[in-house]
């Protein structure tokens, strides 16, 4: 019966689809896997329940997001730790080619930024652009998260495929004590 509407459903021109959007809503959220839904829910006991009933922590929701990146962009602290402890991988790329650091990177987001880290995500690792968590830290005057990422090693050198560093991006920026914390640990011109 389900496959039936599902095939029912994926006949339909585009074209008719374009007015039905919340009624495809409706549909998407009762096709959720519970984990997804607690996750979009932000239900922290929910998504503890969906992991202990063998649910990956590593599924992917309907944008193409990774669960772990839907609740770094939602703020969600406790979700973020349940599913890390619940086998969640830190540095899991979205369709756009970001990690969930990068992400709580961009939010300026220090609670975050400091779990994934403890959890091992890679503070190298780059966007699609060749940008770091470091880089965009510095271009947007996070001055606690670069300090946190130079913490774990972060390359105060990498540059993205511009050719630009974080410490161009934090002079360029106009953040001299983002630049003095880069050139402290060892960036150059």
């Amino acid at each position: 019966m389900r496959r039936r509407g599902f095939l029912a459903l994926a006949a339909i021109p585009p074209a008719m689809l374009a007015g039905a959007a919340p009624a495809l809503a409706q549909f998407d959220t009762l096709t959720l896997k519970p984990i997804v839904k607690a996750v979009r829910e932000g239900d922290e006991d929910k998504v503890r329940s969906a992991l202990l009933k063998g649910e990956s922590a590593n599924q992917i929701d309907s944008s193409g997001q990774p669960l772990l990146m839907v609740a770094v962009v939602a703020g969600q602290i406790g979700i973020v730790e349940t599913l890390l402890k619940g086998g969640a991988f830190p540095d899991t790329m979205d369709k756009e080619g970001n990690t969930s650091l990068i992400r709580a990177a961009e939010k300026g987001d220090v609670d975050i930024v400091e779990i994934l880290l403890a959890r091992n995500a890679r503070a190298d690792v780059q966007t699609r652009q060749g940008a770091t968590a470091l880089s965009i830290a510095a271009r947007r005057g996070y001055a606690e998260i670069v300090r946190a990422l130079l913490a774990k090693k972060a390359d105060p050198n990498k540059a993205d495929f511009t050719g630009r560093t974080p410490l161009a991006y934090a002079r360029q920026g106009g953040k001299p004590a983002i630049e003095a914390m880069l050139r402290k640990a060892g960036a150059r011109e």
